[in-house]
């Protein structure tokens, strides 16, 4: 049987955008900013929930451990920016900015927007959650031990142009409507990927500094997914597909169910990509 697609953050997004938001405040904008100093940090977990404006992380912040710009409409919005200490060296960050009006969001995205970097001294494991707008992750540089990403509506943006230098467990990503652009994934160094896609294409760019095997799933909705592959990288193909989408596997040849790149024996860095697609396409290109 096949999985269903995921759509719950989808309707959530689409539920926000269009609601009645006849009883909103005048905007107020306000800016504030705030910054943490290293500590005794041996690791960092933050948790970002934007729900609604332009989001970009980067890893711009190396004399302290976190720095965050903020613009945001005070008169409909209301932010919540906690840090502690737990478990002795291990710091927690959390982010939220929420509608301060039961109504819902307002529907210009534009007004709020949130700058936040990180150190690259500090292993990072990032969790972010991006509603209506855009939003663009810049990760070269940084320690990444783990990706949650979760964009909603508008489009989204990931690159990695350094290789990370630790392993990166997994990296999660979800797309609910809009484009998706992922830049330097091979950089990540991660064991586990997984993708799902709900409306919109989406182009993955697994180029860069390959350190060890990997397990990427692949799930999308309504949409068509470009993968870009480096030659030197042995790939195997298992695919469960609709008959309303096409696959385009150039330079693979079947065994029994699944498909094998012309290098796979001999690569010394092998990836396993499990896809699933509803209405569109999926193709590999080499690089």
């Amino acid at each position: 049987m096949k999985k269903p697609i995921r759509t719950t953050s989808l309707f959530v997004a689409l539920m926000f955008s269009g609601c009645d938001l006849e009883h909103q405040a005048a905007t107020e904008m306000v800016s504030t900013t705030q910054s943490q100093p290293l500590g005794k940090e041996s690791s960092l977990d933050a948790d970002i929930s934007f729900g609604i404006g332009n989001l970009e992380i980067s890893s711009d912040a190396p004399s302290v451990l976190y720095s965050l710009d903020l613009e945001y409409d005070k008169g409909n919005f209301q932010p919540q920016v906690h840090y502690e200490a737990v478990s002795g060296d291990r710091g927690h960050l959390s982010v939220k900015l929420e509608s301060a009006r039961k109504l819902g969001f307002r529907t210009k995205t534009q007004t709020n927007r949130l700058r936040l970097s990180f150190t690259e001294k500090v292993p990072l494991e990032l969790s972010v959650n991006a509603g209506v707008g855009q939003a663009r992750l810049s990760l070269s540089r940084l320690k990444l031990k783990r990706l949650d990403m979760e964009s909603g509506v508008g489009g989204a943006k990931i690159s990695s142009y350094d290789p990370n230098p630790v392993v990166c467990d997994r990296v999660r990503i979800r797309n609910g409507v809009g484009g998706m652009e992922a830049v330097g994934l091979g950089n990540l160094n991660f064991r586990e990927l997984e993708f799902e896609g709900g409306v919109g294409s989406a182009d993955l760019d697994f180029t860069g500094q390959w350190k060890q095997d990997a397990q990427v799933r692949i799930q999308v909705g309504v949409g068509a997914v470009s993968v870009r592959m480096p030659r030197d990288v042995g790939v195997e193909v298992d695919a469960e597909k609709s008959f309303l989408s096409g696959f385009h596997l150039d330079g693979f040849t079947k065994r029994n169910s699944r498909y094998f790149s012309e290098n796979y024996d001999k690569a010394k860095v092998r990836v396993s990509i499990r896809v699933t697609t509803g209405v569109g396409g999926f193709r590999i290109n080499w690089v």
